[in-house]
Parts: structure tokens; sequence; C-alpha cells
């Protein structure tokens, strides 16, 4: 979960256009897998998802994502069995295949149910405000999977890249929609599919190398992601192996 969409230019904030993104991303979504070939260490933060025993702590919020098709998800969930099979000590718990998804704006987040719950309230009721006077329009974004890596080093994910500079201003508009419940705080929207957590006690560096070749391989190839807006959702989480969708954008 990675969203946003302004650049500061001169001191005004301007999104971030199609090229500006693409340049971006070309600097970290490369095919060799970006992480040191010495013990892994994971983001401390990873803590707050994961337990010591691999197991998904409680952790409780509210976001919007792109549901995927039966097709794309089973594709998605070849390659985290193929990681799981291959690598298991890299990472933390098996994610459910039904959870698979893009998200396209986090809203709030928190180990704590009674820090949260007010603000997944007003950001329900706000939503609902929002799509009153702006409703989303039945659409489709076309997508294609660009490179497996790592993501601050506390998930491995598939990235995606919006086919054209049309997909990515569809992708804005409605990120933009959504910027309106709540501001995201992270700098720029960064599309992926998150593929699995990694082990919150690390791993060794036999096991670097190895899903290094893992990801290279992967890497190879690419396939299209079409995300349908009556696929998309406002969703409660209590784990990040536990998404309910609460209604519809649609």
């Amino acid at each position: 979960m990675f969203p946003v969409t302004y650049i500061l230019v001169k001191g005004v904030a301007e999104m971030e256009t199609y090229s500006d993104f693409l340049e971006r991303i070309n600097k970290f979504e490369k095919p060799e897998l970006d992480i040191s070939e010495s013990d892994f260490h994971p983001h401390a933060e990873l803590g707050a998802k994961c337990c010591a025993d691999g197991s998904f702590r409680k952790f409780y919020g509210d976001t919007v994502v792109f549901g995927l098709k039966h097709k794309v998800r089973e594709k998605f969930g070849e390659l985290i069995d193929e990681l799981y099979e291959k690598a298991p000590e890299c990472f933390s718990e098996k994610l459910n295949k039904n959870t698979i998804h893009m998200t396209l704006h986090d809203l709030s987040a928190s180990d704590d149910i009674g820090e949260v719950s007010g603000d997944v309230f007003m950001n329900e009721v706000k939503l609902l405000e929002v799509l009153k006077d702006s409703p989303v329009k039945d659409c489709t974004i076309k997508m294609k999977t660009n490179a497996v890596i790592n993501l601050v080093s506390k998930s491995l994910v598939m990235a995606l890249v919006p086919c054209d500079e049309e997909e990515w201003n569809k992708l804005q508009e409605l990120y933009e929609l959504i910027n309106q419940v709540r501001v995201c705080p992270y700098p720029f929207l960064t599309p992926h599919v998150t593929l699995a957590y990694f082990n919150v006690n690390g791993f060794e560096e036999k096991s670097v190398k190895k899903l290094k070749k893992i990801v290279e391989k992967m890497n190879e190839n690419s396939f299209e992601v079409i995300l349908h807006t009556d696929r998309l959702h406002y969703q409660h989480f209590y784990s990040m192996n536990d998404y309910r969708n609460i209604f519809s954008l649609v």
C-alpha cells in the first residue's frame, strides 16, 4: 500500500505527470531484486503486522482497492505459490488468494483498534458524501506488470504500470477523488500488488541469493492487468490477510 500524486514545483502542489511517473519508477523497478547480498533484516515496522512465528497480527483500518478478476488473481496466486515453494523461509504467513488486490488509496491504519476506529467511521461518512457529489464512472484501466520489487523492506510486490498516459490519467482522477476524503501520507502513487510479507525475523544471505534468482526469473515475463471500476471497493481490514468489502464505489 503505497499511493499518492503530488510533486512540488516552486512550492505549489501538482499532480505527477505520466512521464515523471515513468522516470521515477524506472529508477527502482528493475529486473534485479534490490536486496544486498548479506543477511536480510526487514523494516522494524513490519513487526506491527507480523508476529515472530510468521502469523499476521491484528491490524486495523480502511482502504480503497481494486479487486481483480479470477484469472488475474490466479496468475498472481501462481507467483505467490512459487515464492513459498522455493523460498518459504523468506516470508511470513501466506496471503489468501481472495485478498489479492491493487490498492488505489490507503486511508487509515493502526495496530490499536481504539486509535483508528474514529477515523474509519469519519472516512466512510466522508467517502459517501464525496461519491454523492462525484459518482465514479464505470470504466476500465489497462495496466501491465512491471517488476517484482522489494517495497521498503516490508514486502515483496509486483509493481504495475498504466499502459499509456490516458490510462494513467484515469487512475490519477480516481486517486484524487479519494484524496478528498483523506490525504495519503506517502509522496507518490506506486501501483502494485502485494505478493508476500517478509519474515519478520529476517533471513540468511544464502536465502537472499536464492530469492534474487527466483525474482530475476519472474521478471523475464509480463502480463496485462485490467482494473475495473465495478470492482473498486471501500474496505475495512483486520489484518493483512483479512479485508472485507463495505461497499462498491460504482
